[in-house]
């Protein structure tokens, strides 16, 4: 007994000490095999496939986990590779003496005995075939069991077999093959896809099925399996070429999918990736885009991007890049979600929404009238309808989007303050060029990306909280800070679902019209080259651009009303597949009204609040914690005005309107009921002092004149230029002057005082 366990010992400690040496000798092969590329699959929020991306060698190898892969499967597997295969070191003594038998009785090389282990080694490491090469791929077998378990080594061969056609492993050739991923095999085609190895030329089912079943009827015998015939010519009908062609070669929302892919650790082994993309709504999507753009094909728009997010969760349901990922001409391959393009008015909620938090009040009145802003790099902007409306409330000026108080609004608040707002939004573009913009970034001249309107829009629905957007399910919610004051995205979502506010501008605008609580929001850039749509009800946000990624201007003009159909039509797809709440239902505004706010009848004119003499009155809201004294938003209104007759001359509603004196020359030149009050001070609102103007050679020179608009002067106020009497005031407050080169000092009086500017003339 001594001598025998002497000898068990020696033995034993030999064993260990071979252990160690094979544990201990470098084998870089293996760590470079275990850190290699594997492709991956891109999966909708239900599981369907988006796209397969190969490993960055280009061949089709993905991962699964062991756990992850039926034990069927991995039985027949082991079973028609290496039976023994969890009772031997790495090479399997019997499986040698029975090939060598075989070999022999045969006078030529007819089997061999490689282990699953062995095979794994050769694919680590390839050697050069014959005795000399199995040596090598014997003793790295050894190497590799004294390294890595049974189940690691199980792992990484099942997720290395070659299967031919630049496939390598089970989950890439099952989805090649059948279109599925390992865990949805059954026991017909997996026999079906265990032979392809033996022989990757002769036994696939999708070149060779005769030949593939009857060897895999053999091995199935072997795994003793209750198949038979009809079980494999049935499971090898799915192999055909012209089955399944969309699921094993699947190209859906190629922007996106591009973009799970650089985001993701390439070193990660995964089978795949569920994104929050939801595959029904962005067919749905891509077709809309498609049917507008070929309606506009002779406008020279060619393109568009979409985005729509779930606003609780910042989920992307919808990502649209462009219209074919095909269409290299018109750039399909660009990324219009992420590309900058100018965004016209669709920046304008934000200007506003800053406007909210800096004292001012929906009801406030806002001056659409003809304006200059700044001195000698002036800027006049106009309306798109070529109109100005005099005095607009704060509510009106936003939904119709009228440019000239926007632009009044960003003077007022400063434009290092919007861009600095705009920052804090998430327009890392405009972050970028901080400094770099003027006033007509209320009117949207800067380059901004879909993403950034898309997702910046969502926080007014948000209730002013900020988020991230997420596209993959194990991507953590981000935080949400309180961006806003919930009072000010109430009242923005609020005007722009308001209808009624939004005529003067937009008249019905059908496009905008739901049967669910919405807003919306266009965009149009200076030469109708982009045209933007932003929409969202209380769960989703959605935004289109459409245009061309060459910038060229559009033949003709395009409303903005077209991306405003898609944006619609998406929101109700989206809101006929989520799930109703009772709370959603009986909502009928986009968020409930805010705490400590009171509802206020105003003046349909003046904004304040109404009085007796009022003609139209409107419903407004404003916060609890306000002053009850001072402050246009909650004085009495003092532009109706009531003769103690009750009528006054010449007004046809029997009320005359006083306006600031600001609206004298747009009251008088369209012969506008009412008459703009003196309030002592005289001034000349038009031309600013410091304008430079230039002479245009193409035309007359009796033919060219600078409008002098005044405010608080009376009619025949006298006009001088360089000290020179050039005429007088019409009843408007306006005078032409001549248009002469040179510095100009301009000065008009009267007996209400005196105002003067300087100009230059070139």
């Amino acid at each position: 007994m001594r001598r025998i366990a002497k000898i068990a010992f020696i033995v034993l400690a030999g064993l260990i000490l071979i252990h160690l040496i094979l544990r201990l000798i470098p084998y870089p092969e293996l760590n470079s095999y275990l850190s290699r590329s594997y492709g991956f699959a891109v999966l909708d929020r239900n599981g369907r496939l988006l796209r397969v991306f190969p490993a960055d060698d280009g061949v089709k190898r993905e991962w699964a986990a062991l756990k992850d892969i039926p034990t069927g499967v991995v039985r027949i597997f082991t079973r028609a590779e290496d039976k023994r295969f969890y009772l031997h070191p790495g090479i399997d003594p019997a499986a040698i003496a029975a090939a060598g038998i075989r070999n022999l009785q045969a006078g030529r090389t007819v089997s061999g005995a490689s282990t699953i282990t062995m095979q794994l080694a050769r694919m680590i490491k390839p050697r050069r075939r014959g005795i000399a090469g199995k040596f090598h791929e014997a003793f790295d077998a050894l190497r590799l069991e004294a390294r890595l378990s049974k189940k690691q080594i199980l792992e990484l061969w099942i997720n290395g077999i070659p299967f031919g056609s630049n496939i390598e492993g089970l989950p890439a050739a099952s989805r090649a093959r059948f279109g599925r991923e390992p865990a949805q095999l059954d026991d017909a085609r997996a026999v079906l896809l265990a032979v392809i190895p033996r022989r990757p030329s002769l036994y696939d089912p999708m070149r060779n099925p005769h030949a593939t079943m009857n060897a895999a009827l053999i091995l199935s015998r072997q795994c003793r399996l209750n198949l038979n015939e009809s079980d494999l010519i049935e499971a090898a009908a799915d192999a055909a070429p012209e089955i399944l062609t969309d699921a094993k070669n699947p190209f859906h929302a190629p922007h996106f999918t591009d973009r799970v892919n650089s985001a993701r650790h390439q070193s990660v082994h995964t089978i795949g990736v569920r994104t929050t993309l939801d595959l029904d709504l962005q067919l749905y999507a891509e077709r809309r885009l498609l049917s507008e753009l070929a309606m506009l094909e002779n406008n020279r728009i060619s393109n568009g991007a979409i985005l729509a997010i779930d606003n609780a969760t910042g989920e992307v349901l919808i990502y649209v890049g462009s219209a074919s990922w095909f269409d290299d001409e018109s750039g399909g391959k660009i990324d219009g979600v992420r590309s900058r393009n100018q965004p016209g008015s669709c920046l304008k909620p934000f200007l506003y929404a800053l406007a909210l938090e800096n004292g001012f009040f929906p009801n406030d009145i806002l001056p659409d009238i003809p304006t200059v802003f700044g001195s000698s790099e002036a800027y006049s902007p106009g309306n798109f309808n070529r109109r100005f409306n005099g005095p607009v409330r704060f509510r009106l000026a936003l939904a119709s989007s009228l440019n000239v108080p926007a632009v009044y609004l960003i003077e007022r608040l400063g434009v290092r303050n919007f861009e600095d707002w705009l920052a804090a939004l998430g327009f890392d573009s405009i972050a970028a060029n901080k400094g770099n913009y003027g006033v007509g970034l209320a009117l949207g001249n800067a380059e901004v990306s879909l993403e950034e309107m898309t997702r910046a829009f969502a926080v007014f629905p948000r209730g002013g909280k900020m988020f991230n957007l997420r596209f993959t399910e194990t991507q953590p919610e981000s935080q949400a800070p309180q961006l806003m004051s919930p009072y000010c995205a109430w009242v923005i979502t609020d005007i722009l679902s308001d209808q009624a506010s939004r005529f003067v501008g937009f008249g019905a605008a059908a496009a905008m019209a739901t049967e669910f609580p919405s807003m919306f929001k266009t965009g149009t850039a200076n030469q109708f080259q982009h045209i933007w749509a932003l929409g969202a009800s209380a769960r989703f946000t959605v935004g289109v651009w459409m245009g061309n990624f060459s910038g060229q201007t559009v033949i003709g003009r395009t409303g903005s009303s077209i991306p405003a159909r898609i944006a619609s039509d998406l929101l109700a797809a989206l809101e006929s597949q989520a799930p109703e709440t009772s709370s959603f239902i009986e909502r009928r505004t986009l968020l409930p009204v805010p705490g400590r706010v009171r509802e206020i009848p105003a003046c349909s004119l003046s904004g304040m609040i109404a009085g007796p003499s009022c003609g139209g009155l409107v419903r407004e809201w404003l916060p609890k914690d306000m002053p009850s004294q001072g402050g246009a938003a909650i004085s009495l209104c003092t532009w109706h005005r009531t003769y103690s007759n009750g009528y006054a001359r010449g007004f046809s509603n029997g009320y005359p309107v006083e306006y600031p004196p600001e609206y004298q020359a747009w009251l008088a030149e369209r012969f506008r009921q009412g008459r703009a009050v003196q309030d002592g001070t005289a001034r000349i609102r038009l031309p600013v002092s410091g304008s430079v103007f230039f002479v245009d050679p193409a035309l007359p020179p009796e033919a060219q004149a600078i409008r002098i608009e005044t405010a608080g002067f009376s009619p025949g106020a006298l006009v001088y230029a360089n000290d020179v009497l050039q005429g007088s005031l019409n009843h408007a407050g306006v005078f032409a002057l001549p248009l002469r080169r040179g510095s100009q000092y301009i000065v008009v009086e009267d007996e209400n005082g005196l105002s003067a500017v300087t100009i230059e003339v070139r």
